[in-house]
Formats: structure tokens, C-alpha cells, sequence
């Protein structure tokens, strides 16, 4: 076992080497690349932003050296101390506030998700780990004719937006996603799932089924 992880490590690392020194290159576009990771029980995806919070010194070396690199990391979701297959890849828009304790808060843009093939949780010498990744597609098009109705009727209902069909079918599905305001959870089901048009149809049926129920409880509750 320890001779496998070793072996891991060190096809990692030969790997991990590259990254950095081809960050301007056109390697960064391939389908398979291995990045710094960091795990959380957070999930963004492409175009969404958070802050945050870097304090261990793992962590800080790991923003240090992309800073200096002008490199992305990985966020491989993790949930309850379990790291899973499926991230998002950031990168780092700016430091918001540095702290005496060396501590910093950043903003993060997700621009990827992937699936992770191979994770070594300490890629030596550095202080953080690391894993291969294979890129998915984030430019899949609403395609489902269901997916499209329910989009369509997603905006009209909750956000009181008209939008045609013409302007759905040209429409990301994760660009979809991030208007509904989903948990990590749920956006890690829709990144990790092997149908996510199908995901997606069934998580904006879900918000328009209690949107529907709570119209009907307070047309009910003025008629009484």
C-alpha cells in the first residue's frame, strides 16, 4: 500500500512540476492537467464567486505559489471528512484583507469543474496536495425540451423574468444552476451526476412544485 501511494506521489509530482512553468501555455487547455488541490465542503460553479478564508499554513503556501504563478487550484467537495471525485477549479480574483496571524481572506471565481482521478493529500515538498483532474464539459447547451419548459417557466414564475425559448436552447445549464440559488450539496449532486440535464430538470420541477404549493396556500388562505 505504501509502495502504491509512493507511486502515486511521485507520477503526481513529476506532473505537478509542469503545471506551474506551462501555466501560459496552450497544456493549460488540455483534457487532463493536475493542480494544487484544497479541499471544502463547497462547490462553485463556473462564473460564481466566494470568499475565502486562508489561515492554515498549507493553505497559505498553496495561494502564495499560485499568486506567484498566476495559477488555479482545485476544490474537490468534501463532506464530512470524505474527499469526493468531483470539484470546481478557481482562481484567485484578488486578497481582500491580510491578518497579523499571516491569515488572509481571498475572493475565488470558479472557471472549471472536473473529476478527479488521482489525489495525494501531501505532494512533498509542498505543504499541500494535489491531484489529477479531468476537465468536464461546462458548455453544454439546455437540450432537453422538458429542461427548456421548466427553464422557461423557472423564470416567469420565481424571478418574473420573460424569456423565450430561442434564448433557453442557447442558454449553459450551469448558468441555469446558478440562478437557483443551490446549496453545496446540491450543487455537487448536479457536477458529480452522469445525467446532468436530466439533474438539472429534476431540481427546477422540485423549486417549481413548492413555489406552485405555497401560490396555492395563500390563494387558499385569502378565499378563507
Amino acid at each position: 500500500m505504501l509502495n502504491y501511494l509512493s507511486n502515486i506521489s511521485e507520477k503526481l509530482l513529476l506532473k505537478f512540476s509542469t503545471v506551474f512553468a506551462t501555466k501560459n501555455q496552450s497544456a493549460m487547455k488540455t483534457r487532463q492537467l493536475t493542480i494544487p488541490m484544497f479541499p471544502l465542503n463547497l462547490a462553485l460553479l463556473p462564473g460564481e464567486t466566494t470568499k475565502l478564508y486562508i489561515f492554515e499554513e498549507r493553505y497559505r503556501q498553496l495561494v502564495d505559489d499560485c499568486l506567484d504563478n498566476d495559477a488555479s487550484f482545485g476544490i474537490p467537495f468534501m463532506e464530512r471528512g470524505k474527499v469526493h471525485r468531483f470539484g470546481c477549479e478557481v482562481k484567485i480574483n484578488r486578497i481582500l484583507k491580510t491578518y497579523e496571524n499571516g491569515g488572509m481572506d481571498i475572493l475565488v471565481e470558479g472557471t472549471n469543474l472536473f473529476r478527479m482521478l488521482e489525489f495525494s493529500e501531501v505532494l512533498r515538498p509542498k505543504l499541500y496536495g494535489a491531484g489529477l483532474v479531468e476537465y468536464m464539459n461546462i458548455n453544454q447547451k439546455v437540450q432537453l425540451n422538458n429542461l427548456q419548459d421548466a427553464t422557461v417557466n423557472y423564470f416567469s414564475t420565481v424571478q418574473n423574468k420573460i424569456i423565450d425559448y430561442d434564448t433557453v436552447s442557447r442558454l449553459n445549464i450551469f448558468s441555469v444552476a446558478s440562478a437557483l440559488q443551490l446549496t453545496n450539496t446540491e450543487k455537487f449532486k448536479l457536477i458529480s451526476s452522469p445525467n446532468q440535464q436530466m439533474c438539472l430538470l429534476n431540481m427546477l420541477n422540485f423549486i417549481l412544485h413548492i413555489i406552485n404549493a405555497e401560490y396555492r396556500l395563500k390563494d387558499r388562505y385569502i378565499d378563507n
